[in-house]
């Protein structure tokens, strides 16, 4: 053997013995992924190096260590898309050791080949993880400096088969399946919070990842009230008529898991509920044995996660624990959404009212008055002796003004909240509004019926905006309004040809839309590009939450 080989062979198995110790340590696996990335990028020379564990489907590879100069581009728990062109998808497919250069990238334009390129990376070799006969995951490294040697792969190879060993005797594979589909699960759950789903919606969800992560046949959230209630948010797989969502529960056992996590703030298992004083209700689900982590959302403790029934291994409350930890984030978010969404609400609901309030007081009150005192002059003109010609004119004079004046105050009420959209609805206000618009505006309204009134409320106003904004700003000579229900909602498009570059983080116009709309669960979308005029697109949901 020459003492290249030998130099070699020596490298290798001090890294392996390296991991071993780790692994003998009981080191978190984590820490052993990270140790095998650094390892392999130090034998091998690379920039960069990381370990992936090939989702089931192979559409991706979640990153579970990543060390090296850009080792922020493999942050552990991103989920890595296998690119067709790009050596871990060789891996995937062929399950063999895989080597592409910069050549394979250079004229690809999509966000992946953009950012390699941006990072200088040359050249990328990638050699499969097999663990108890199957295709675990894989060990990736990079480099700046051109085409790795032709003997890496066998190099890689060699390593990456004894790191297997490791990994397999750490029992990791068990435990990073279960770090990346906390990530799965998580990323699935921070989606529905960000595309505003309710927290009910959140709620269910949450339950199912842990039916599905922990439960042998059955899940439940539950929150705690403030008077000591408990109400069952979300129910997962089996169950029974009296377990319904949204329904309190009073009078549970004192030694029961929900009186147990309430009282200590700390999880709890029951292994036979027959051994529990009012256990009775929960065998009668066919619930023998469950357990039970807390929910802290703020610091304070908001409710639990059960799981059950069936044998209970010694660390499932430690395992459930680490997910509610990170659920209770999604939890908190959710709840924020929704408390400023209905905050918003009330607000424009409050908004709404006061718009009403004063149209109405000015219709009833002050435009009455003035009706009533034009009236009066009216009857005082015609009282005026033929020979004080003056007096009659001068009177004349002031009950057109004062007439004008009343008409002025139709115009601001109509602008404050128009009568005739609470009167007659939403077809009939936008007639109106377009035929008092000073541009053209070409309306299809004919098919809408009724709605709720703050939908009804929301669409004139975005309308009404567009409109003005189309005359003021835009410049524009027509406007096409176009509203229908469809699927559930009322989807609302206002195009005109004005000179386009509204911006809708300028301008309180269409900040309001936007925040009129979100406050009912709707959406606000701007399409406007320079010269070309703008379109605005409005969804409402027609069922409020």
């Amino acid at each position: 053997m020459s003492r290249d080989a030998l130099t070699r062979l020596l490298e290798e198995q001090a890294a392996l013995r390296r991991v071993a110790t780790l692994v003998a340590r009981g080191i978190d696996p984590v820490e052993i992924f990270s140790a095998v990335a650094d390892e392999v990028r130090r034998l091998l020379g690379a920039d960069n190096a990381g370990v992936g564990r090939f989702e089931a489907d192979g559409s991706a590879a979640v990153v579970v260590a990543g060390v090296g100069e850009d080792s922020a581009e493999l942050m552990v728990g991103r989920r890595l898309q296998l690119v067709d062109y790009l050596a871990p998808a060789m891996v995937w497919r062929t399950g063999r050791a895989a080597q592409v250069d910069e050549d394979q990238w250079s004229n690809v334009s999509d966000p992946v080949a953009d950012g390699l390129r941006v990072l200088g990376i040359r050249s990328m070799m990638a050699s499969p993880i097999i663990v108890e006969g199957r295709l675990w995951g894989v060990v990736t490294v990079m480099t700046r400096r051109g085409p790795f040697p032709a003997s890496t792969a066998d190099r890689m190879a060699d390593f990456t088969e004894l790191a297997a060993t490791a990994i397999a005797n750490a029992q990791a594979h068990q435990e990073l399946h279960e770090l990346a589909d906390t990530q799965a699960a998580l990323r699935r759950l921070a989606m529905l919070v960000a595309g505003g789903e309710s927290p009910e919606a959140v709620f269910a969800a949450a339950t199912k990842e842990a039916l599905r992560r922990f439960g042998i046949g059955t899940a439940r959230m539950i929150r705690f009230e403030l008077d000591g209630t408990a109400t069952l948010v979300a129910n997962e797989g089996s169950t029974t008529p009296d377990v319904r969502v949204g329904e309190r529960w009073e009078g549970y056992p004192p030694d029961g898991l929900t009186a147990t996590v309430w009282r200590t703030g700390q999880a709890a298992r029951v292994d036979d509920y027959q051994r529990i004083p009012g256990g009775e209700a929960t065998l009668r689900e066919g619930i023998r044995s469950a357990a039970a982590v807390p929910i802290h959302v703020n610091g304070r403790l908001w409710g639990m996660i059960a799981v059950g029934p069936g044998p209970l291994p010694p660390d499932l409350e430690h395992r459930m624990s680490e997910f509610t930890e990170l659920v209770a984030t999604a939890v908190a978010n959710a709840q924020t959404r929704a408390e400023l969404i209905t905050s918003r609400a009330r607000i424009v609901a409050a908004s709404d009212d006061a718009r009403r309030r004063i149209e109405r007081d000015l219709h009833d009150g002050t435009q009455q008055r003035l009706v009533s005192l034009g009236l009066k002059l009216r009857l005082a003109q015609s009282m005026v002796p033929a020979w004080l010609p003056d007096l009659e004119t001068e009177i004349d004079g002031v009950a057109d003004e004062l007439t004008g004046v009343v008409e002025d105050l139709r115009e601001i009420a109509r602008g404050i909240h128009p009568a005739i959209l609470s009167e007659g609805g939403l077809g009939p206000a936008l007639r109106t509004l377009a035929r008092r618009a000073a541009i053209a505006v070409d309306l299809d309204v004919a098919t809408i019926a009724r709605f709720p009134e703050p939908i009804e409320v929301a669409a004139y106003y975005v309308v009404s905006e567009a409109v003005t904004n189309a005359t003021k700003h835009a410049h524009a000579s027509v406007a096409r309004v176009t509203v229908e229900e469809r699927n559930g909602s009322l989807r609302l498009s206002i195009r005109d040809d004005g000179v386009g570059s509204a911006d809708p983080a300028r301008g309180s116009g269409l900040i309001g839309l936007h925040d009129r709309a979100e406050a009912l669960g709707g959406s606000v979308a701007v399409n406007s590009p320079p010269g070309e005029g703008t379109q605005i697109l409005v969804q409402l949901p027609l069922v409020l939450r």
